[in-house]
């Protein structure tokens, strides 16, 4: 899951997720966080409803920082990989996702209030 910081959504999400997140990737060159969920977990997910925020599938290409990177230039763990805790929930990052894009952006069409 790429989410971009250009509108908050990236951060709030974090914020929101709390110690239920896992793993999360940190590209400060494209200012943009990862969230790893399993593959397929957001099939159903309606897009529409989160914009800049993009699923990316089994074919594309994430820079992934050596375990322990956690500071200095590049690529990074925002939140670290451990053994017990690497994909989020798809359910709880949904979740935070919708309330961070609609407290940024305000309610989007289609969505539930």
């Amino acid at each position: 899951m790429r989410v971009p910081f250009s509108i908050g959504i990236s951060k709030r999400t974090l914020d929101l997720l709390g110690d239920a997140t896992g793993a999360v990737i940190e590209n400060p060159i494209d200012r943009v966080l990862y969230w790893l969920i399993a593959p397929g977990a957001a099939a159903e997910w309606d897009m529409s409803l989160l914009p800049s925020v993009q699923v990316w599938g089994a074919t594309a290409y994430v820079e992934v920082p050596p375990v322990g990177f956690e500071t200095g230039p590049g690529v990074r763990w925002r939140v670290p990989l451990r053994y017990d805790r690497y994909l989020t929930d798809p359910a709880a990052l949904l979740a935070a996702l919708e309330t961070a894009t609609r407290e940024a952006l305000g309610p989007r069409e289609g969505a539930p209030r």
